[in-house]
């Protein structure tokens, strides 16, 4: 019995051993996806020129003070709280009257809310241009013969902007606040309401502050989001003339022949140190959280509030919503097949001339191998590396497992393009020959991703007891055997939705695209930006219609496994309407 007891323990050993070691190797891989491009990018904003040399400057930090940095600051700020008011209000709307209100077809919420996700950002603005940008588009041609007058619509302005980015951003919030709703105890409310609390009342005195961190979280998550946001400063700031401090990093990556990267070192050290404070913001808003935890014996009081003649205002506001995603798309769908953009819609106006000019293009065929590479490659990279390194964060003992998640999350607030920025200097000064390649996109599309799954697979293995685990090695399994025998079945549609979210946008991403391809290793999303800059908007129409059509392809797929729960009646009370 003592021989037994020894080798078990000898057994738990070499397990647990085995298990540190991976710990390890899991740390330094997520260290070489993200310390060596922001400490190459923070080197370089001290060094002018083009080599990284050991002579300092702040030549990079002054050229962007003296070029209007207060502008940078105060115009990305007006974006980005604009952008957070709009997305905060109507995303808390829809959320709000699907879960608990009686409004009539209350699943259009969860319909706007997929399609938010699905629909490619950068079809859907391209699309907007094309009907209404510098007042001029197909949309305002169509409002003039129907009204009689110009109205002159453009949305390539910092107001335009911020309404795109606003909605664009509608389904974050959705899916932030519905798990709270659903979970809420109305008993509070109905309580208040006893007492004579009009449903104003209520809603300020009782739901909100029982949501604030939340909708704390929600604000400081969508303010990092349009901070970090690219398409839009690019694609309509540039024309509008704004200073956003994604805009300026890409303008002086690509405005002259020669870049001068310290000055884009410089905003880009700036932005992240700006995105670190409004983190450590969120973070220290939600550190009391358990003073908005609610004590309970019973059952939360499941309440829906009535409406009554309001009951149909959600339901517009869904269906404009709705439009606002799929009209561009559409269009750009039909416009692809035109033989010129807003022709009439007879027969003799199409033509699959168009796709055949796009076939034609130089390096089509070539993006689309590449594109399918990189985006397969850091699906399966992704999953792989977000499942080993959420076990060893979930089951890990000690600092070790902390200090991963720390390192898997760090991306979280590194926009797009900075993580792309760092790795072009990293990948240009590294005696290693990954510049250029296909390898080097994936790689760091992998280390964008990585917070992303690790925020679908965690939450998964904490729900699942380590008993099972436990079990398997008493019995003699290996670590290896525990993880893909026992961990991944249990998590395989957390897996399975980590690989297709990423696969679907990688193959839409643009603002690390766009800083990391050359001439040998196009995208389709790059090569959709320099169609859309060369002019040519039949050329980019077909290109959007098939990334619209392969992102909703491949959005159904990941929404059938990863799946969604369906509004189900809930009991009506006699609740007043707000």
């Amino acid at each position: 019995m003592k021989g037994l007891s020894r080798q078990l323990r000898a057994g738990m050993k070499h397990v647990f051993h085995a298990e540190s070691v991976l710990a390890v190797i899991v740390l330094l891989v997520l260290a070489y996806l993200t310390i060596p491009p922001l400490f190459v990018m923070f080197w370089k904003s001290f060094v002018s020129g083009i080599s990284l040399s050991l002579h300092f400057s702040f030549s990079g930090y002054r050229s962007i003070m003296h070029n209007g940095l207060s502008s940078t600051v105060v115009q990305t700020l007006e974006f980005a709280l604009g952008s957070t008011i709009i997305t905060l209000v109507v995303g808390s709307v829809i959320a709000w009257s699907t879960i608990r209100t009686d409004a009539a077809m209350r699943w259009l919420g969860y319909v706007v809310a997929f399609l938010g996700f699905a629909v490619p950002g950068l079809v859907n603005i391209i699309g907007w241009i094309i009907l209404f940008g510098n007042g001029n588009g197909v949309g305002d041609l169509w409002l003039r013969n129907l009204l009689g007058f110009h109205l002159a619509i453009n949305i390539e302005t910092l107001p335009g902007m911020i309404v795109m980015e606003g909605l664009l951003n509608v389904p974050v919030v959705f899916f932030l606040l519905i798990g709270p709703l659903r979970s809420f105890n109305a008993s509070f409310e109905e309580a208040a309401q006893v007492y004579g609390g009009r449903s104003t009342t209520v809603m300020r005195k009782i739901t909100i502050p029982l949501l604030k961190p939340v909708l704390l979280s929600a604000v400081i998550l969508i303010a990092i989001r349009a901070i970090q946001g690219f398409e839009i400063p690019v694609l309509l700031g540039v024309p509008a003339r704004t200073s956003i401090f994604t805009e300026e990093i890409y303008q002086s990556i690509h405005s002259s022949l020669i870049p001068d990267y310290s000055v884009a070192s410089a905003f880009g050290v700036i932005l992240v140190v700006g995105l670190v404070v409004l983190l450590l913001l969120e973070t220290r808003f939600t550190r009391g959280i358990k003073r908005f935890e609610v004590i309970s014996g019973r059952g939360n009081l499941d309440r829906t509030i009535r409406l009554g003649r309001f009951r149909w205002f959600p339901t517009i506001a869904n269906l404009l919503i709705l439009i606002f995603f799929l009209l561009p798309c559409l269009y750009v769908v039909v416009a692809s097949f035109q033989k010129r953009i807003g022709a009439s819609l007879k027969a003799s106006s199409f033509t699959l001339g168009n796709y055949k000019t796009l076939l034609h293009t130089s390096g089509f065929m070539t993006a689309i191998r590449d594109t399918i590479e990189v985006a397969l490659g850091a699906a399966i990279a992704t999953a792989l590396l977000t499942l080993l390194a959420s076990w060893v964060s979930v089951r890990g003992k000690g600092r070790l497992s902390r200090i991963v998640n720390f390192m898997a999350n760090i991306p979280l607030v590194i926009p797009g393009i900075v993580m792309g920025f760092g790795f072009l200097l990293f990948y240009l000064y590294s005696p290693v020959p990954l510049f250029g390649t296909i390898l080097a996109i994936g790689i760091a599309f992998v280390a964008m991703f990585v917070p992303y799954g690790i925020r679908y697979i965690r939450p998964a293995l904490i729900g699942i007891s380590g008993e099972l685990e436990e079990a398997a090695r008493i019995s003699g399994a290996s670590g290896r055997h525990v993880l893909f025998k026992i961990v991944l079945p249990l998590v395989k549609s957390s897996v399975t939705g980590t690989s297709l979210y990423v696969f679907f946008t990688s193959f839409r991403e643009l603002a690390m695209a766009s800083i990391l391809v050359t001439a040998a290793t196009p995208l389709l999303s790059t090569m959709l930006l320099d169609q859309l800059v060369n002019g040519d908007l039949n050329v980019v129409s077909a290109l959007g219609a098939l990334i619209f059509a392969v992102s909703a392809l491949v959005g159904l797929l990941a929404f059938r496994f990863i799946g969604f729960q369906r509004v189900s009646p809930a009991p009506v009370s006699a609740g007043n309407a707000p």
